[in-house]
């Protein structure tokens, strides 16, 4: 029995999937850019949050929006890096960075706190930074 068991403990754990989140390299490669963004300057005063691009089928927006909820990714875009950057020393922001499988913890929440954020993309294949948002949360920082 204790052998039966063992033998389903080492299947479901091995096979378990792993999370995918951005690699330390693949970070490097997009604080290399960062750090010559004006706005940005030095990554310290950042607390610095990555993710991949996450893909949405047709089907589940349309499940999400039946049962009023959010939709779940069906996939991530592995060769896109989503930048999520808030003022380190703010709140609950450290200085530092971290590699998620999925959106960072209070990314989607509303916050009318006045701190610097920066938003955007990196494309891995073509090594280009596309920044949607870099300055003040509310207003100028």
């Amino acid at each position: 029995m204790i052998r039966l068991w063992l033998i389903t403990f080492l299947c479901l754990t091995g096979c378990a999937s792993a999370e995918i989140k951005p690699t330390s390299d693949e970070m490097d490669r997009v604080e290399t850019v960062l750090q010559q963004v004006p706005c940005v300057g030095d990554l310290d005063g950042w607390e610095r949050r990555y993710f991949y691009h996450p893909e949405f089928s047709d089907e589940e927006n349309a499940r999400a929006l039946k049962e009023d909820r959010m939709s779940r990714p069906t996939g991530y875009d592995r060769s896109l890096i989503e930048v999520d950057l808030r003022e380190a020393n703010f709140g609950e922001f450290r200085s530092g960075r971290r590699s998620y499988s999925d959106y960072p913890p209070g990314s989607a929440d509303n916050d009318d706190r006045k701190y610097r954020m920066v938003f955007g993309t990196y494309d891995l294949k073509t090594r280009k930074l596309n920044l949607y948002h870099c300055g003040g949360n509310i207003g100028p920082p």
